[in-house]
């Protein structure tokens, strides 16, 4: 005679079995979640450490990333696991934020694998104090002015509200001589400015590089100071310089115009413009060594309307010396062409293009370091100043989607969590 089971021991086998195959889908038991400094204000470096139990001894966290938006934290966990021993195994994840403004925020646990049994309390958190607005300024470099060996340039980009009203810049020299100093010119600091400091007549400047100190003018109220090492130096290598062609009417201009630099005599480069009829402003890059250079532009063809321009610009924003097109003959124009030897990142920044890299295809951008350090904090600027990526990485390498991203410069800003800034530039096509 065969034995039958009862089916209420049927059923309560298939339960504990549906209940182990339900438990063993999970590898990450969240139980607590902690803040690194317990009490932290705008100033710490914010760490967030996940406890709790991996399901098995083969179990592992692959990812885990933050991304801060506003006052609300993502945190994305992504786990594995493969055939390992059924018992619970604890395991602490740190998650590296950054610092944070001030505020309560609010954190969400998302990503494969996880099960959140964290207290809901332990979801929230606060940080406090406030950080100045001349701690978010970021110097991106004091270099003589392109085009002039009588002023100094101060390019400085305003992530804040803040706007500076009336600003003037001054440097001094480490016994108090001023070396450089602006006349108020703007009513404030905008997202990206390139602000001019005269150099007094006589004035004799230090032999690089020195130290010196920036000041900035609210008004008459001083409400930034920079101590920084400065080096005014030519570099040996060439820097891109803009050469360009414009037509300001009436008319339009449309043609052939050939031109041709010169260093002592010497041809450096030459090539030629084209104006067309919907096309009336064009332009070329070269790369020159700091030095003093002409211009020279012939067209080759007779008058046919309108007035072209031609000369040298650094930037948009940095125009260096134009003369109108003399349709009959040869035009001219003399400039001196300066360039810096360093960028100045913003106090304790530095600048270390060897450790911190970035790769391009069509469709992405991955900024990752060399030394495998954790990247933490980073922010993407474009040529405005504005920011067009952030986010928080605690591993090496992030991969940014740029699908909708313009053509131009970018600024690509890092700040682990031992402080170190690191800064790289990166054209996109």
């Amino acid at each position: 005679m065969r034995a039958t089971t009862p089916l209420f021991l049927l059923l309560t086998g298939l339960f504990a079995w549906t209940a182990n195959a339900v438990h063993a889908q999970t590898y990450f038991y969240l139980e607590q979640i902690a803040v690194v400094p317990t009490a932290p204000n705008v100033l710490d470096y914010v760490q967030l450490q996940l406890s709790g139990n991996l399901s098995s001894t083969r179990s592992s966290i692959t990812s885990a990333s933050a991304d801060v938006n506003g006052y609300t934290i993502n945190l994305a966990l992504v786990t594995q696991n493969t055939t390992g021993l059924s018992v619970l195994v604890p395991h602490t994840e740190p998650v590296y934020l950054g610092q944070l403004a001030a505020g309560t925020y609010t954190v969400n646990i998302t990503g494969f694998g996880v099960d959140d049994l964290a207290p809901s309390s332990q979801h929230v958190f606060t940080v406090s104090g406030s950080i100045s607005a001349c701690d978010s300024l970021i110097l991106e470099s004091l270099t003589w002015s392109p085009f002039n060996d009588t002023t100094l340039l101060v390019h400085i980009l305003n992530p804040t509200a803040t706007l500076f009203d009336y600003p003037s810049f001054t440097l001094l020299a480490d016994n108090g001589d001023t070396l450089a100093k602006e006349t108020i010119n703007t009513f404030g600091i905008g997202t990206d400015n390139y602000n001019t400091m005269d150099i007094p007549v006589g004035t004799i400047m230090p032999a690089s590089p020195f130290n010196a100190t920036l000041q900035l003018r609210s008004g008459q109220q001083l409400a930034c100071t920079w101590n920084l090492p400065v080096d005014l130096c030519p570099p040996g290598n060439c820097s891109p310089v803009i050469l360009d062609l414009r037509n300001f009417g009436p008319g339009t201009s449309t043609g052939i115009f050939n031109y041709t630099i010169r260093n002592g005599g010497n041809t450096v480069a030459e090539g030629s413009f084209e104006l067309m009829n919907f096309q009336q402003y064009v332009q070329d890059t070269i790369c020159l060594p700091p030095g003093n250079y002409l211009m020279e532009i012939i067209p080759q063809q007779g008058p046919n309307g309108g007035q072209p321009e031609f000369g040298v610009s650094l930037t948009p924003m940095i125009v260096g010396p134009h003369a109108p097109v003399i349709w009959t003959t040869l035009s001219a124009i003399a400039f001196p062409f300066y360039e810096h030897c360093v960028d100045i990142g913003q106090g304790i920044a530095e600048t270390a293009p060897s450790v911190l890299k970035v790769t391009r295809s069509a469709t992405g951008m991955e900024v990752f370091t060399t030394d495998s350090r954790a990247l933490g904090s980073i922010h993407v600027f474009d040529a405005q100043g504005r920011v067009v990526g952030a986010v928080n990485e605690n591993g090496s390498r992030h991969l940014f989607n740029t699908t909708g991203w313009s053509s131009g410069l970018y600024v690509i800003r890092t700040r682990n969590t031992d402080g170190q800034v690191l800064t790289v530039r990166v054209t996109m096509e």
